[in-house]
């Protein structure tokens, strides 16, 4: 019954949660299989298909396959020009390529603020130093990318604007500041209808990034209105966080597994309802990039580094 291009997305990933196991929801919340750099294996019973992210913010990275995609212009670049037709072109594009290489998920765009001129990533991020400019260019290149059956995903969600020590500083900003300065071009990837955020690797206000309930749950949850999955950042899961607005652990299950997540359940810590609404906010925006519709076959062997997109850019 979830089949039924008839309904909504949400609708059928309603459906398709009535009929899941426990055992099958838990599955979603952490990574599973290989061969991407990160995978949610299949539940074929239900036909979900497995959840094959890569990065990144400007290309599909493969180093086991060199120069069988295209190295984008990177976003700071794209954010430069204020042009967001170019930005949904870049989108598409990369998205495109993305798809033709199995993935169904691309980890970008990144869209934190230059704060700190030496951070070695500022290249990443499509805003640049103005919040407003992230809200704008973010929308365009989100649809490019889902347009072509590819969940884009927000990230660093938040105040990941340093790689120095960025797994232990604890970044201390104020409610104004957050709102007025490094929400906004989240904000605009959500009013784009971006299906997946990633929780960064430090510390807000003393607790992790990826169990702050106030900024995961609160803000961006139910302030900013964001309805599709978190996922951590690769290792930054401190504890299982469901609770707290995590919804999906990567690349593994240190500690959003089975036994954590039904022990959790059983001690009443975690709602059953908590974890049929992060199966939710997964499945839907799977329904919505038509991952359940088109049987995509394609393998990261594949050459996707097209004459059209290389005299824009380069290989990789």
């Amino acid at each position: 019954p979830w089949m039924s291009t008839a309904d909504t997305p949400a609708q059928r990933a309603a459906t398709l949660v009535q009929h899941m196991t426990l055992a099958e929801k838990i599955q979603l919340t952490h990574g599973s299989c290989g061969g991407y750099v990160g995978n949610v294996c299949g539940i074929g019973r239900l036909g979900v298909p497995a959840i094959k992210m890569n990065d990144g913010p400007q290309g599909f990275r493969d180093n086991a396959h060199p120069g069988s995609s295209t190295a984008w212009p990177c976003s700071l670049a794209i954010g430069a020009t204020f042009d967001r037709s170019a930005a949904e072109a870049w989108g598409a594009a990369m998205g495109d390529e993305f798809f033709r290489k199995g993935a169904n998920v691309q980890l970008g765009p990144g869209v934190c603020l230059a704060r700190v001129p030496r951070n070695g990533r500022n290249f990443e991020y499509i805003s640049g130093e103005d919040p407003h400019l992230g809200y704008e260019m973010v929308q365009p290149a989100v649809r490019g990318i889902q347009g072509a059956g590819v969940v884009a995903n927000a990230k660093h969600w938040a105040n990941n604007n340093q790689e120095t020590d960025r797994t232990s500083v604890d970044e201390e900003v104020d409610e104004r500041t957050q709102f007025e300065l490094y929400y906004p071009p989240f904000e605009g990837a959500i009013a784009a209808g971006v299906g997946s955020a990633m929780c960064s690797y430090n510390k807000i206000r003393t607790r992790w990034s990826c169990e702050n309930p106030e900024t995961l749950q609160r803000d961006l949850k139910e302030r900013l209105g964001f309805r599709g999955w978190v996922m951590s950042d690769w290792g930054a899961t401190h504890s299982m966080s469901l609770a707290q607005g995590l919804d999906q652990e990567m690349p593994g299950a240190d500690f959003m597994n089975a036994a954590a997540i039904e022990a959790a359940l059983a001690s009443g810590e975690v709602d059953a309802s908590r974890i049929d609404d992060a199966a939710l906010r997964i499945l839907t925006p799977l329904f919505g990039v038509g991952a359940f519709d088109i049987n995509n076959t394609n393998t990261q062997r594949n050459n996707v580094s097209t004459p059209a997109h290389t005299p824009r850019s380069g290989t990789r």
